[in-house]
């Protein structure tokens, strides 16, 4: 598994055959992988080498890569428990029991997991939209940030200036009415996996959901996917420029932000928390 981007989209499924029964439902086959029973043990047990041979991969796959790449401004955080959800809404189903059945943002290249930078800025336009005042950022974030944040409440108080009245400066008009140059724009790009705890496992991990299903006699079904596992960090990457607020203050409320809002999907169930490694 060189590239996972390639082995999670392109060669999971390898070896399965798929068929359609009568009634539209999918049925497979797998050749002898076993000899204690039906399709579906035999299908189970080849997934289920499959899922964790790919997640076991991904600590060799991070190892492999360099990134020569170098970005002005940065930051690290650390995926707290239970780990970060990124890329559920990609197309990863083929209805074969034992599937990961939900995609993961992978970036094409690397084949590491990434955050997208289009999410990033999701959720820090979203706090600055929504007017967030920094005192409530100060109850949740570290201690190491508090001066920081005050200083710059106290700057914006004296421009007599919100945080909602800096979105167009940071995050742009419409793409097709921004009429600076793309010099003068802070670019937001993909966050990605920089590092892992020692002794940590594997930066990736499977996990599942159960939707909630009507009835009490009804069969619950697991949704299967991979997760980007807890302990593992993440690099965050802008190009900013100075403005009302310096790169260096863009820096320390974005990291703010992110530590207090969290990113990626089902942070409403502490999925996508954030922290600051503990080397500081």
């Amino acid at each position: 598994m060189e590239n996972l981007s390639k082995a999670y989209y392109k060669d999971y499924f390898e070896g399965i055959s798929v068929s359609f029964k009568d009634n539209g439902d999918i049925e497979t086959d797998i050749g002898d992988i076993s000899n204690n029973g039906n399709s579906d043990n035999r299908n189970t047990t080849l997934l289920n080498l499959a899922n964790r041979q790919y997640c076991e991969a991904s600590n060799e796959a991070f190892s492999s890569f360099t990134n020569d790449y170098i970005y002005d401004a940065t930051f690290d955080l650390v995926a707290l428990y239970p780990g970060l959800i990124t890329g559920v809404g990609i197309n990863h189903e083929a209805k074969v029991k034992g599937e990961f059945k939900l995609g993961i943002h992978l970036d094409y290249t690397t084949g590491l997991p990434v955050v997208y930078g289009s999410s990033v800025k999701g959720v820090l336009r979203d706090a600055f939209e929504s007017n967030v005042e920094i005192s409530v950022l100060k109850d949740v974030v570290p201690k190491s940030l508090h001066k920081n944040l005050d200083d710059i409440k106290i700057k914006l108080s004296k421009l007599n200036k919100t945080l909602k009245d800096l979105m167009t400066e940071i995050f742009g008009e419409d793409k097709d009415k921004d009429e600076r140059s793309v010099y003068k724009r802070d670019v937001f790009f993909d966050a990605i996996v920089c590092g892992m705890q020692d002794g940590q496992k594997s930066m990736l991990a499977a996990d599942a959901i159960t939707p909630h299903i009507a009835g009490p006699l009804k069969e619950p079904k697991p949704i299967g996917f991979v997760r980007i596992a807890s302990g593992t960090s993440i690099r965050f990457r802008f190009r900013l420029v100075d403005s009302t607020l310096t790169i260096k203050e863009k820096l320390t409320l974005f990291k703010a932000i992110l530590i207090a809002f969290g990113i990626g999907a089902k942070t409403n169930v502490g999925y996508g928390q954030l922290e600051e490694p503990k080397n500081g």
